[in-house]
């Protein structure tokens, strides 16, 4: 289960993105609490949400050209130190009082235009640090760090929060990049072939163009697309949810966060203790279709204690579905388009929750936040009904492992 310990690179890269995942979690509920209070507006969560995540939506797939033939190492010790400039800009402006949301805005911009490039260039990494053979062990390992952080995060920032303030989340933040940053540098990777550069539009276009005529990639980035659009904005909404329907302060809000990184955790051990699972397609589906269902009861509860258990579940079936989805996708694209393809799932995962969110929010403002989930959570549950329905190629790959590149 702990095998990909074994090799540095992997070590260095899940201790570095560890620290610096707490950070972010921190970040986040200090974030939406703050953004919350300051406008009292479910969609206003989601338009400076969008602000972030704008870059990896127009950027993205550039991020994932350009990085085919760009130092890797370079690139994520240069991002990392991006996210710890935001950090420490977000932490001054708050801590001194004069914090006004266009400057979250620009800032979180700048923070979103890493993203771009931060994201493909570490899961186009992260398969060279490891076996083939325990490639799935490795991401759900790191889909393990990721929502250790979601548990630990939370409730670390809310305490920093009713015991220091909100700015201080945000250079804690900072300070966890300076980890990843040390982490990445410390990195030991071989010189890589590549062919010679093509220009930028086209191999923008070819990237496109493999992802549309490969059957089993098509499907997975449609339901990537789909959950990231109609599922994932939960976690954005969820100051609406915690403050105006579960009355909550600070703290409860936090403990909700940390009910989906346990949930998210169980998951990963899981997969990690499962290993290689020969049905990845069927896995993906299954997850998937009940993470939408799962969603819409989140939208029908009214007390603490019950969200909090659903929240648990959510977790579970997101991170399966999550991990598998990139396993699948890893196992099954060709390495020269690697960090093409993998920058559309970055484009997915990390620019659409948010402007999913800025959607969801404005129908949530006219007809109910819990609404607003619910509808999300049943288009969630009808495509992935539908793919998994019509898609043959997500069960007959998986069967042989890895799919025919066309």
């Amino acid at each position: 289960m702990f095998d990909a310990f074994r090799s540095r690179n992997f070590a260095l890269l899940w201790t570095g993105s560890f620290v610096a995942n707490v950070g972010i979690w921190m970040q986040s509920v200090a974030m939406g609490w703050l953004i919350y209070n300051l406008t009292n507006s479910a969609s206003w969560l989601g338009r400076i949400g969008f602000a972030s995540a704008a870059p990896t939506l127009f950027l993205g797939l550039l991020g994932g050209a350009i990085i085919e033939h760009a130092d890797r190492r370079r690139l994520l010790c240069t991002c990392s130190l991006v996210f710890t400039l935001c950090g420490a800009a977000l932490a001054t402006i708050t801590i001194s009082g004069v914090v006004q949301i266009w400057m979250i805005i620009l800032i979180s911009l700048v923070s979103g235009t890493s993203t771009a490039f931060f994201m493909p260039v570490f899961q186009a990494v992260l398969p060279s640090t490891v076996p083939p053979a325990i490639l799935m062990t490795a991401i759900s390992l790191n889909s393990i760090s990721f929502n250790v952080a979601r548990i630990i995060g939370p409730i670390v920032g809310g305490f920093v929060m009713t015991k220091l303030g909100v700015g201080w989340c945000f250079a804690l933040n900072g300070a966890g990049f300076l980890v990843m940053f040390a982490a990445a540098l410390m990195l030991d990777m071989p010189p890589r072939q590549v062919a010679t550069q093509p220009r930028i539009g086209h191999a923008l276009r070819a990237g496109v163009d493999y992802a549309r005529r490969h059957p089993l990639i098509r499907a997975l980035l449609v339901l990537c697309i789909t959950m990231s659009l109609f599922g994932f904005p939960y976690i954005v909404l969820m100051p609406a949810v915690a403050r105006d329907v579960l009355h909550l302060e600070a703290n409860g809000f936090t403990l909700l966060f940390s009910a989906v990184g346990a949930g998210a955790v169980t998951g990963g051990l899981t997969l990690a203790y499962l290993g290689d699972v020969r049905h990845k397609g069927l896995l993906v589906v299954s997850c998937s279709f009940l993470f939408g269902l799962l969603l819409i009861v989140l939208g029908n509860v009214t007390t603490f204690g019950a969200a909090a258990a659903l929240l648990v579940c959510v977790g579970f079936a997101m991170i399966i579905c999550i991990a598998s989805l990139n396993t699948l996708i890893q196992v099954t694209v060709a390495d020269e388009m690697r960090a093409r393809v993998m920058s559309m799932m970055t484009v997915s995962l990390f620019g659409l929750p948010t402007l999913g969110a800025w959607i969801l929010g404005s129908l949530g403002d006219r007809i109910g936040i819990t609404h607003a989930l619910s509808i999300g959570g049943g288009v969630v549950a009808l495509v992935a009904l539908t793919i998994g329905l019509s898609s043959p190629e997500m069960t007959r790959t998986v069967r042989r492992h890895a799919a025919t590149h066309p």
